[in-house]
């Protein structure tokens, strides 16, 4: 017999706040390339069923899923059902899920003190340091609503030392100057970019050189930079104190209109229509 269950019946029981164990079986290989997962659920690699379902809970439901819904969350099913669970599995597993616009839990990345010192070995300051961290934070937390395979290192690296050139200047020529820094210092070549993309939302070659900064096209040409840009803004608006905010999702809801009546952070015609592109994007792509 197949004991499976469908997304609407597991939406349900999260609904209903049911107890529940939910795993993710995928193999090890499927895990590693891509961590994402349904929220609170927890990766066992199903090679290793003898060792870890002897630690599950007893008396409460377990729905397992794997990649698509096969073999291999079937065969775990079959096994845990074995030993008296009350084990089922999602049809269709996590394709599915992502597929049918269910959100998913990033995968685990923290920002890590020893970012943050060699933040201040650079000589940021404390306060660009406190900024750039909230603005790791609200990426990250941006990224976790989206159900795409997202590279949640570089939304957080990246965030976190978009501003490293304040360390020698808080003029324009900051984004160059972080780049050259995070260079120096060995950060990886996805992360550095950020720092002079960062400037006006990603300029053009014509807008460069009227501002004097190095020719070349600054697009942001991933989602993971766009995210790290448009998060950049939000925490300005919610810690600026121009704006009055009740809470940080506010800043969001009211962004366009925010942004087309204060020039702080509109700045110009070309800003204003990047940033607002980034905000109806990343809108409607989160869960």
């Amino acid at each position: 017999m197949t004991y499976a269950i469908d997304i609407k019946e597991l939406k349900m029981l999260f609904e209903n706040e049911e107890m529940i164990t939910l795993l993710d079986v995928r193999r090890k290989a499927d895990y590693q390339a891509n961590q994402n997962t349904i929220k609170g659920a927890v990766w066992c690699d199903p090679e290793k069923i003898d060792k870890w379902s002897k630690q599950l809970p007893v008396g409460q439901r377990t729905v397992v899923f794997c990649v698509k819904g096969g073999s291999v969350s079937q065969s775990v099913t079959d096994r845990l059902r074995g030993e008296k669970f009350d084990a089922v599995f999602l049809e269709g597993g996590l394709k599915n899920w992502i597929e049918s616009g269910q959100p998913v839990e990033a995968a685990h990345y923290s920002i890590h003190e020893a970012d943050i010192d060699l933040l201040r070995q650079a000589g940021v300051s404390e306060k660009d340091i406190a900024h750039s961290i909230k603005v790791a934070e609200k990426g990250l937390e941006i990224a976790s609503r989206i159900p795409r395979n997202l590279d949640m290192e570089l939304v957080g690296r990246g965030a976190l030392f978009h501003d490293l050139g304040k360390a020698k200047t808080h003029e324009i020529e900051h984004g160059k100057l972080g780049a050259e820094m995070g260079a120096a210092i060995g950060l990886p070549p996805a992360i550095t970019p950020v720092m002079e993309k960062h400037i006006r939302g990603g300029l053009s070659a014509e807008e460069a050189v009227e501002l004097g900064l190095p020719v070349k096209d600054y697009t942001l040409s991933t989602l993971e930079e766009r995210i790290i840009i448009y998060a950049d803004r939000l925490v300005d608006i919610i810690t600026d104190g121009i704006v009055p905010i009740k809470y940080e999702r506010e800043a969001e809801e009211r962004f366009e209109e925010i942004l087309k009546t204060i020039p702080k952070y509109g700045k110009n015609d070309k800003t204003l229509e990047r940033y607002l592109g980034y905000h109806r994007e990343i809108q409607d792509l989160s869960a």
